[in-house]
């Protein structure tokens, strides 16, 4: 399969409903090679990297994270929404204007984050220092030889940091231009290709002995290569959207609201970030706390990220064009949205709490502390995941004052983790930042009610919740019966028994289809919908 294809481009702008479909549908077939390359990724890093080593990745990774919040000045999420307004009102040439305005705000932000990060760097490589020493799960050669890194090379991280977050403003803005446009084929054909870069890279870097070393090489350009995909992508459908009848060129660098949108959409990230492993993660007592904490928070979201790819880059668009006329209302874009995620989102929350020990038990066992931290996380991460279609719909119908509040509201997970990890650990601060996110997703879903007219789709949300009770049913029963894996287990018997647990989870999927038909299956409307589209009437068939 040629994943990096070109993506044909028509002269004529097919139906907002199809090109949501056609999204949707390049989102979903798109999945099982997406989720293979987080599972590998994921695999390998766990795996091939020592404990402490992960931990100090995921503390380069999180300050990453951080900084990047300051410098993408709220832009990600703008985008989406002013790139195509921007286009119809004034053209390519005033997106481009657009872009190039965003790309030169970040890069002068990047520019003072350097000079701080130099200025600052004996501190933060001092606090690295103190979770290694502070570790006592680290035995006594691995602590020296991580303390010798951090020490010797602590220039190479801050350049490592700084790289990644050059490559970032670069990825972040080619890729919200691809969504703008609804081209899920080539975003998620980059996303694939970067995906398998990096575990790839990684591990012959690990079998070549180069160690953590390797690995920071290897997350530098693994992102290169996807920055470089995603502007062939973006060069090519830009130019194939100039060569269109255009509305003449309004003059402006920025639209109107836009500076007000990227202010709310900063704030929403920063929240989001101060809820979030990448914040918590420095509050890790040591550096295996800080490896426990971000490998339980990674197999949920990858989890997560794998079951909501069919929603990768529509929202937003989706609700944009429906406030523009184009086809469509709020509501039933809203409620469509939230019956799809349903479907997918509550019996995975269901599998992924049945089978995360025995996963763990079987593939990582070093990380089967990390267990309670899915228990906890699982149902918060994927309950939030489905409030935030609401949040969507509001920001786009700029209720910008709600969305302030909704971001406000997470920041209870400050205090909530200062009052729980003293006495549950790292267990407290992952349970203090997912019931944030709840909270305010809670919040932004009511108002959603309140001013928009959203409505639940209770009557098929009970008929998913019975489906999974069902499935949950037969995964614990045939869970009783998979083989015990003692702590000395050697690779190959763990690997025979992975089979055994994966025939549960996929009897589990199979009693869910079943049930979910039983109790009525999808809606009509929805049903409609998929048999208009290629492969449709399979789907239609098994729900």
């Amino acid at each position: 399969m040629d994943y990096m294809a070109p993506e044909p481009i028509t002269t004529k702008a097919p139906a907002l409903g199809t090109q949501v479909s056609r999204a949707v549908i390049w989102n979903t077939l798109f999945v099982p090679f997406r989720m293979l390359a987080e599972v590998t990724a994921t695999f390998v890093k766990l795996t091939v990297l020592p404990l402490e080593s992960y931990g100090l990745l995921a503390l380069v990774s999180g300050a990453s994270s951080g900084l990047g919040i300051g410098i993408d000045l709220g832009t990600t999420r703008a985008l989406p929404k002013y790139i195509p307004e921007t286009n119809r009102s004034g053209g390519p040439r005033a997106t481009m204007r657009l872009l190039l305005a965003v790309l030169g705000a970040q890069i002068a932000v990047l520019l003072v984050v350097a000079v701080a990060l130099v200025l600052l760097r004996a501190d933060y490589l001092t606090m690295l220092d103190g979770m290694i020493l502070a570790d006592g799960r680290l035995k006594p050669d691995a602590q020296a030889t991580l303390l010798l890194f951090v020490r010797g090379y602590g220039w190479l991280l801050i350049a490592m940091i700084l790289i990644l977050l050059l490559l970032g403003i670069g990825f972040d803005i080619l890729m919200a231009y691809l969504n703008s446009f609804f081209k899920q084929r080539a975003w998620n054909s980059i996303t694939l290709v970067a995906g398998l870069l990096l575990p790839l890279l990684s591990a012959a870097a690990v079998l070549a002995g180069w160690g953590i070393m390797g690995v920071l090489v290897a997350m530098v350009l693994a992102p290169a290569v996807a920055v470089a995909l995603a502007s062939w992508q973006v060069l090519r459908l830009h130019r194939a959207i100039a060569a269109l009848p255009q509305s003449p060129d309004n003059g402006r660098v920025l639209p109107p609201g836009f500076v007000r949108y990227c202010g709310v959409s900063l704030l929403m990230t920063l929240t989001d970030f101060l809820a979030s492993k990448s914040f918590v993660v420095f509050l890790a007592h040591s550096i295996s706390d800080a490896a426990l904490l971000w490998a339980g928070a990674s197999v949920v979201s990858m989890v997560l990220g794998y079951l909501y790819t069919p929603m990768v880059g529509v929202q937003v668009p989706l609700f944009t064009r429906v406030r523009a006329g184009e086809g469509g209302t709020l509501l039933g874009a809203y409620q469509s949205l939230v019956r799809l995620q349903v479907l997918l989102l509550l019996p995975g929350a269901v599998g992924l709490l049945l089978l995360a020990r025995p996963v763990f038990a079987l593939v990582i066992p070093k990380y089967i502390a990390a267990a309670p931290l899915v228990w906890v996380l699982a149902p918060c991460l994927f309950l939030e995941s489905l409030l935030t279609t609401a949040h969507n719909a509001l920001i786009v119908y700029e209720r910008f004052r709600i969305i302030v509040i909704s971001r406000l509201l997470t920041l209870i997970g400050v205090p909530l983790v200062l009052l729980l990890s003293p006495t549950l650990g790292i267990l407290g601060a992952a349970l203090a930042f997912g019931l944030a996110r709840v909270v305010a997703g809670s919040w932004v879903t009511a108002s959603g009610y309140r001013l928009l007219g959203l409505r639940w789709p209770w009557r098929f949300t009970m008929r998913v919740v019975l489906a999974s009770g069902v499935m949950a049913l037969l995964v614990a029963l045939l869970g009783g019966l998979l083989p015990v894996i003692s702590e000395g287990a050697t690779l190959g018997e763990r690997l025979w028994a992975l089979p055994l647990v994966l025939g549960v989870a996929a009897i589990g999927a199979i009693g869910f289809m079943a049930a979910l038909r039983l109790a009525g299956g999808i809606d009509q409307d929805d049903r409609q919908r998929l048999l208009g589209l290629k492969f449709g009437h399979l789907l239609v068939k098994y729900l």
